[in-house]
């Protein structure tokens, strides 16, 4: 499956940008705001109370430690609630000026439950050609396993993760190729994204030895069919590590990498660590 999205007035999904804390980054923020123009949807903002942090502050026990440890005091469900609501108000005001900006339809939503649960739910009442973008970096102590989000949240066709190192979404589109079967798709959705903003495409072929390295260039070339708007970029990963493979996708400075789930460049289990230390622009992750 590529990643799409339902056209707003379609009512059939939308971009859904999940936030969890008051410290969002700009760059999912305007990711999945680049992700509404190309596909010419909406964007609902979902600001996730955390139930299970509301229920702890009802214990008579719990307490809040500065960062610092020196100092501690008791806390109440009122103060909790009131927290979430100013820190809301403020990202919402941020997201409200950013989608206006780039004439975004933009609807937003406040619910309380389990993060993974609110956010299959909001994707099942309007699918199901949802794209699900995280605010929070995706290595973040609150930010679930890859694995479980595709799981669960089955009304969503990709997921939009930064970094904590994102820092841009201006440059080349880079589609991280794995199996040529998907290329047709995955150009479609790069092209999508090129015009907004008319950057490059980069084809980059991935493979473990150089001779199906050379029968997926073979077969590459035959979809493109010598269109000089599309770069090819080929690598042969052999025995690269995780550090190795996170330093290239640095060195390709792309806008937006779009790539497979469960592959080389992102494997379904492991750390993901080594991976979100070279990842400098969102990548729009597919089933």
């Amino acid at each position: 499956m590529i990643a799409h999205v339902a056209e707003a007035g379609e009512a059939r999904g939308r971009v859904v940008l999940q936030l969890a804390t008051g410290r969002p980054s700009a760059v999912a923020i305007d990711a999945a705001i680049r992700i509404a123009q190309a596909f010419q949807s909406e964007i609902e903002s979902l600001f996730v109370e955390d139930e299970q942090l509301i229920e702890l502050s009802g214990f008579p026990f719990a307490r809040e430690i500065s960062f610092s440890g020196r100092t501690m005091r008791a806390i109440s469900t009122s103060d909790i609630e009131r927290d979430m609501r100013f820190v809301f108000s403020e990202v919402r005001r941020r997201i409200e000026a950013r989608a206006r900006q780039a004439e975004v339809p933009l609807r937003q939503t406040v619910v309380r439950g389990e993060p993974i649960k609110a956010l299959a739910a909001a994707c099942a009442e309007c699918g199901p050609w949802n794209v699900v973008a995280l605010a929070e970096p995706f290595t973040s102590p609150g930010c679930p396993p890859l694995r479980q989000l595709f799981e669960a949240v089955s009304g969503t066709t990709g997921l939009i993760l930064v970094g904590p190192a994102a820092r841009r979404t201006d440059g080349p589109i880079v589609l991280a190729v794995e199996d040529t079967d998907r290329l047709s798709g995955m150009l479609r959705a790069a092209e999508r994204l090129a015009r907004v903003n008319e950057a490059e495409i980069i084809v980059w072929l991935i493979a473990d030895d150089n001779t199906a390295l050379a029968t997926m260039e073979g077969q590459a070339r035959l979809l493109l069919a010598g269109r000089n708007d599309v770069r090819l970029e080929l690598t042969e990963i052999g025995h690269l590590t995780p550090a190795a493979m996170s330093e290239l996708l640095r060195r390709l400075r792309a806008g937006f990498i779009v790539a497979q789930f469960g592959g080389v460049v992102v494997p379904g289990e492991g750390d993901l660590r080594p991976l979100s230390a070279g990842l400098e622009c969102p990548l729009l992750l597919v089933r």
